[in-house]
């Protein structure tokens, strides 16, 4: 199932987002498989780098945690075909540019691929990700770019118009990490891309309660869960057991 049909055919689309190697890769796994069990629409595999830009402090951590314990490219690769293989939904990569961008870009999407990845999130791609996105797509994977509050209509246009799998609404401005309230624009903001094109549109960052996500599925098409979750999986004596039972919560 691709993106875009796994958003569309989940009733209440909750996608959790996991940082690879966190506290091991063997765990990761173990985490991506629960999440998938306790009905996530699709997962996010955070790539760990030194210089996350779009990171608030929860996954800044998680990084810096990850990375010390001594996360690698080469593993996270030996492990995603075995993921992929074991989960009900679409897993999407979340990396900054430069990781993707060090054994080449375009063997990297392919390999990427070939391991059962269906998307990719870049926040600091290009301005014009023209290119990018037809390298994706080339490669057959969805681009899947973000619109933050700040942008420009006809802005919002041109990254839309390079994008695939859905539209990730970045609800706040300023990085990643939960906040006690949303914006009172957040809904308006989803309504007004719309407008522009057929993809689900799913809003991320500073999701951190049940009530939240209620409030967010009842003008979008799904929510995207970091740091509430990344948090708690740093802090659980159980990382599975505890990323599964707060997703099948704010799926409930």
């Amino acid at each position: 199932m691709n993106i875009t049909d796994a958003i569309r055919n989940t009733k209440r689309a909750v996608i959790p987002y996991v940082t690879a190697g966190l506290p091991d890769m063997e765990t990761t796994g173990k985490i991506v498989r629960a999440l998938s069990d306790a009905g996530a629409a699709a997962i996010e595999i955070g790539i760990p780098f030194s210089d996350p830009m779009a990171d608030g402090p929860v996954l800044q951590k998680a990084s810096k945690t990850s990375l010390d314990a001594g996360f690698k490219m080469d593993a996270l690769f030996e492990h995603l075909p075995a993921w992929s293989a074991e989960v009900k939904c679409p897993l999407i990569v979340m990396s900054y540019i430069n990781p993707l961008m060090h054994r080449g870009l375009e063997p990297t999407l392919k390999r990427l691929k070939t391991s059962g990845i269906s998307g990719v999130i870049i926040p600091d791609e290009p301005s014009d990700a023209a290119d990018l996105f037809n390298m994706t797509r080339s490669a057959g994977l969805d681009l899947i770019r973000l619109v933050a509050p700040t942008t420009a209509l006809e802005r919002k246009k041109e990254v839309i118009s390079q994008c695939s799998g859905f539209i990730y609404a970045v609800s706040v401005k300023g990085v990643t990490g939960a906040r006690k309230a949303l914006p009172d624009e957040v809904k308006s903001q989803v309504g007004e891309i719309r407008k522009i094109t057929d993809l689900p549109v799913c809003v991320g960052f500073g999701v951190s309660s049940k009530e939240q996500v209620d409030e967010i599925l009842g003008f979008a098409d799904g929510v995207i869960i970091g740091s509430y979750l990344m948090e708690r999986i740093m802090t659980a004596s159980n990382p599975p057991d505890e990323a599964a039972r707060l997703i099948s919560n704010l799926i409930g």
